[in-house]
């Protein structure tokens, strides 16, 4: 059968494709991080495939722990260094799954500044004292359990950065109990080259 002789081809590509990607990865964040580098070639894109790219690449995850991933995003085109970007949403979901979220969504929109992202959740919230030091990094509001889900506080720090060669900051939005919006208006570059 023809699914059984193209799988393993499939998977080899997978796997080359996804470690060329993460060996780019390793180079920008080491540009990022050790020579705080902060000129990044940025690339037009649709907004609508990059937030479904990052939610497929996602699904497994969020199969296997029982949260369900919505994606609901505008046409538009975008500037965004795809590998870069990417981190920053995964780093921002990951966070809401470590926050015990079960529903989150990825959404995109058009507004008078540019074009916003929203990652919400219904996640365990932040408390209001703590919203203005999470981009710290090494900062962790939940430190027993950050410590039990392997983490070193530096997610946010590393997605608020990639936020910034973006043209953009992250903006909380949080109700302890309730769930956590993380946005970012990314600026509309096509009208200022015009």
């Amino acid at each position: 059968d023809i699914q059984t002789i193209l799988k393993p081809i499939a998977d080899e590509f997978f796997q080359k494709d996804e470690g060329m990607r993460l060996e780019a990865l390793s180079l920008k964040l080491m540009d990022l991080i050790v020579l705080n580098r902060q000129e990044f070639a940025l690339q037009e894109m649709p907004a609508e495939e990059l937030l479904s790219d990052i939610s497929e690449g996602l699904s497994v995850l969020c199969l296997e722990k029982g949260i369900h991933l919505y994606v609901d995003a505008e046409p538009e085109y975008l500037h965004a260094d795809y590998d870069l970007f990417k981190t920053m949403v995964i780093n921002i979901v990951d966070n809401s799954i470590k926050a015990g979220a079960d529903r989150i969504v990825l959404s995109g929109k058009r507004e008078e500044r540019g074009y916003r992202i929203c990652i919400e959740d219904n996640g365990k919230g932040i408390p209001k004292e703590e919203i203005s030091r999470i981009t710290e990094a090494f900062y962790m509001v939940d430190k027993s359990r950050s410590r039990k889900q392997h983490g070193a506080g530096l997610g946010l720090a590393l997605a608020e950065k990639i936020a910034e060669i973006h043209g953009c900051r992250l903006e909380f939005a949080s109700e302890e109990q309730k769930g956590t919006i993380v946005s970012f208006c990314l600026p509309e570059r096509w009208k200022e080259e015009v």
